[in-house]
């Protein structure tokens, strides 16, 4: 192996859920921790034999948060559990895994397999190196930043863009926020206006809020409400980028363009 820069002692016991997104590697700041990075799988060698290389990273993660919740996802399936830190390594108690029938060439139950079996971890350069005891094989995995979540994040707008190119900004961009909640509830202010509503998401990153009910008290000159909610109700898929959420309309009501509100991400 390489030169070791750091080493702990990494228990596992169980299974793991993670909820990642086919993301790129990208260099973090402080990624020397096992704490706040998503892990993505890059490769899996297994004793006495050549690293595998992983071609689906995204499908093959662990994560460590602040809370003291380690979760994988293992292909497709996924399990959660807690992880406590001790002198020279971590402690982890996970419940089972899901158990759905992953396709032909899964790694799902081999990357579980290997976790169960870790021993070691050290990191090389930014990256996160997991051994297995008596050189029975290794696991490599690149830092990757959390994926922004749709539930559970209050986004605030900053701008309308409509399909003949006007664009309408915000201001100020915490009086149009708009929540997901878990339960399937969505929760809006439209500057003056509140409103409440329910949606609901495929895996091809559709959306579709129904139900929307709201106030309709008559908001200053300049007000973007009737333009914001207009575009809500005729949403039809979602987007990430740069962190940003992105929610285009079947219509012509604009696409919204909205950002994390700061202290409730």
């Amino acid at each position: 192996m390489v030169a070791i820069r750091s080493t702990a002692l990494l228990v596992i016991s169980g299974v793991l859920l993670g909820t990642t997104a086919c993301t790129a590697p990208v260099e973090l700041e402080n990624s020397s921790t096992l704490v706040g990075p998503v892990w993505h799988l890059q490769t899996l060698q297994r004793q006495g034999g050549e690293p595998l290389v992983i071609e689906s990273p995204e499908n093959y993660t662990v994560e460590f948060s602040e809370t003291g919740q380690v979760a994988v996802r293992a292909d497709c399936n996924r399990a959660i559990g807690e992880f406590t830190e001790v002198t020279g390594g971590v402690e982890i108690t996970l419940g089972a895994t899901t158990l759905a029938a992953c396709p032909p060439g899964s790694l799902g139950q081999e990357f579980i397999d290997t976790l169960n079996q870790v021993s070691f971890y050290f990191f090389k350069d930014q990256d996160l190196v997991m051994d297995l005891p008596m050189n029975g094989g290794s696991m490599e995995f690149s830092a990757v930043a959390p994926t922004p979540q749709l539930v559970g994040t209050v986004w605030q707008l900053q701008d309308i863009q409509f399909s003949d190119g006007t664009l309408a900004a915000a201001n100020p961009p915490e009086s149009y926020t708009v929540e997901f909640l878990a339960d399937g509830a969505l929760v809006v202010q439209a500057d003056c206006n509140r409103g409440r509503g329910q949606f609901t998401t495929d895996q091809a990153q559709g959306l579709t809020v129904s139900n929307l009910a709201t106030t309709r008290a008559a908001c200053p000159p300049g007000s973007l409400s009737n333009e914001f909610l207009r575009a809500l109700q005729d949403a039809a898929t979602y987007s990430f980028q740069d962190g940003q959420l992105f929610i285009k309309p079947s219509g012509d009501t604009g696409t919204l363009r909205l950002t994390a509100k700061p202290g409730n991400s």
